[in-house]
């Protein structure tokens, strides 16, 4: 143990050990202590803060015209536009039972609806000379 802190010439310089030890676990106590006395919102590595947000602008809705289909009058293309169905392909792909249940809670007959998605399905495949012999 003389030769780590002694004076021959084998022994290690007390710079040398101050560097080695010293100075890395000055560090760390300095770091501990500056993050000991700090307050608790800066401790803490992320906080949420809800803001308020102004609700986003949504772009115009396209809402095709259901009276062009057979059997699909002004009454009915409401209460459509009313059930969040604006376009040709969102009618011809929704469940016929939900069409039937949305027409039925407007007091709107509902024998024709499985024709109404049929009709649906061609105009918004744009196949109209289809849709015109569909119809006839």
């Amino acid at each position: 143990m003389f030769f780590l802190f002694g004076k021959s010439e084998r022994s290690i310089a007390r710079w040398f050990w101050f560097t080695l030890i010293g100075v890395p676990l000055g560090l760390m106590v300095w770091w501990f202590l500056r993050w000991f006395f700090l307050p608790s919102y800066k401790r803490t590595s992320a906080v949420v803060i809800e803001v308020p947000r102004s609700e986003a602008k949504r772009p115009p809705i396209k809402k095709d015209d259901f009276k062009k289909l057979k059997g699909i009058g002004p009454k009915g293309a409401a209460v459509l536009y009313q059930a969040r169905v604006y376009s040709f392909e969102q009618l011809g792909l929704m469940k016929l039972e939900n069409l039937e249940r949305i027409l039925k809670s407007n007091n709107l007959p509902s024998t024709g609806a499985a024709f109404w998605q049929k009709q649906a399905r061609l105009a918004a495949a744009e196949e109209w000379k289809l849709l015109e012999k569909l119809q006839k």
